[in-house]
Order: C-alpha cells, then structure tokens, then sequence
C-alpha cells in the first residue's frame, strides 16, 4: 500500500530488515506496518515499534564517534606516556652532564628538566628558531666560528669553486 510522504507519512508500508532493533522482544514486523489488523496482538499505537526511532545516519554517526573517542584517547594517553618519558630522560641527560663536568662518576649530581626558567627558555628557542633561515651578514669579529684553527681545513671555494657564501 503507498502513501503519499507528506508531513513524514510512510512512502511505502513495509522496510528492510536492517531497520529492525534487536533491542525488541517480539519479532520484527517489516511489512504493512502500519497495519494492526494484519499482526497477532499488535496495535502500533499502544505499543512501541520494533523499528529503530532513528535513522541509519544517526546509527553510524553514534557508531564512529565513540570510535574516534576511544581511538583519541588512546592517542592522549600514549602522548602523555611520551612526554613522561621525553621529561625523564631530559632529566637523566642533564644528570649525566653533570656527572661528566665533575670528572667523577661515582658522585652525586643534580639534573634539571629547564635551565632557566619557562619564559627564558621559550625566548630562547624562539630566537634559535628565528635565526635558522637567515645567512649570515656581520662582521668577522662578531662570528665565534672565524678564525678557528682545524687540521685538515677545506674551504668551500676549494671544493665548489663556483658556490657563493650567503
């Protein structure tokens, strides 16, 4: 039997079997559903459907948002454990440092995770950052890397004649 879909009226009287809830105690009634008269001891107005309320869309929405919670939080989580082990073993370096700098390694020494202080350190790495892509355009004086005496020095003229310095 067709109706018309007019203010959400079933355009057929019968649906798949994937709209049946498995939640329901009765078996699944699928065709002329809106048909009392055609059920044992069914009336679709004093009983519920044994249809799901919502649609496929709201189903699969529900579906794949608790995945992606579940898989977000197992992402936050082994974050977490990484960063735990990042700040542990940043503390063992600077420990090791210091173990190194006191020539004995049965001492004592203490580690730190920051030398300075958050807001120094984050300057800091902001003006390493800053300066990674800019060539280097002062004085000789002012480079500490100049003048420096190595053993085997090969300019970079030597090897590429036709490269130019920045």
């Amino acid at each position: 039997r067709l109706r018309s879909n007019v203010r959400g009226q079933y355009l057929m009287d019968g649906v798949p079997f994937s709209c049946c809830s498995t939640l329901s105690p009765r078996p699944c009634i699928q065709q002329q559903v809106s048909n009392s008269s055609a059920h044992f001891n069914y009336d679709r107005r004093s009983q519920r459907l044994n249809l799901w309320g919502g649609g496929c869309r709201q189903a699969l929405l529900d579906h794949y948002t608790g995945l992606m919670q579940s898989i977000g939080l197992t992402v936050l989580l082994i974050w977490l454990f990484e960063l735990l082990v990042l700040t542990g073993v940043r503390y063992l370096q600077t420990a090791m440092e210091n173990v190194l700098l006191l020539g004995d390694p049965d001492s004592e020494s203490d580690g730190w995770i920051l030398e300075n202080s958050l807001a120094e350190t984050a300057r800091s790495n902001f003006n390493i950052i800053k300066s990674l892509g800019k060539c280097y355009h002062g004085d000789d004086d002012d480079d500490p890397n100049i003048n420096v005496p190595a053993e085997h020095e090969v300019s970079v003229q030597q090897v590429h004649p036709g490269l130019i310095d920045c």
